[in-house]
């Protein structure tokens, strides 16, 4: 689910007159600068707070990384506790690995394609 291309490239205008783009969602943005977080947490605001991308979390989910609340089938949205999302965003050796694990998956999807070079080539 990707975002509308006015969420993805905001730009604001700086004080020369010029436009500079902002990287970051309104969403994001919202939520980053909440004065107290809501206490559950949906995929898409903890992805914010990891700085991962959403399609990320169900993989750290199917890892064991990350504990949704309850016990939601596999088909339900997901709710994470903003109390144990801060405190992992602030464990080093937890975002090494969620890098870990993401890479690997990542890894592990591209080795399984097949080379589209080769097979345009007829190799």
């Amino acid at each position: 689910m990707n975002p509308p291309v006015n969420e993805r490239f905001v730009s604001t205008l700086v004080a020369n007159g010029t436009r500079k783009p902002e990287l970051i969602a309104a969403q994001a943005r919202e939520l980053l600068n909440l004065r107290r977080l809501p206490a559950m947490l949906n995929i898409s605001q903890t992805a914010v707070l990891l700085n991962v991308g959403e399609h990320d979390i169900p993989v750290l989910v199917r890892k064991g990384l990350l504990k949704p609340l309850g016990h939601p089938k596999p088909n339900a949205v997901k709710y994470f506790a903003a109390v144990a999302v801060l405190e992992m965003a602030a464990d080093i050796q937890f975002l090494s690995r969620v890098r870990d694990v993401i890479y690997q998956y990542w890894q592990g999807k591209n080795t399984a394609k097949p080379d589209e070079c080769d097979s345009r080539n007829g190799r």
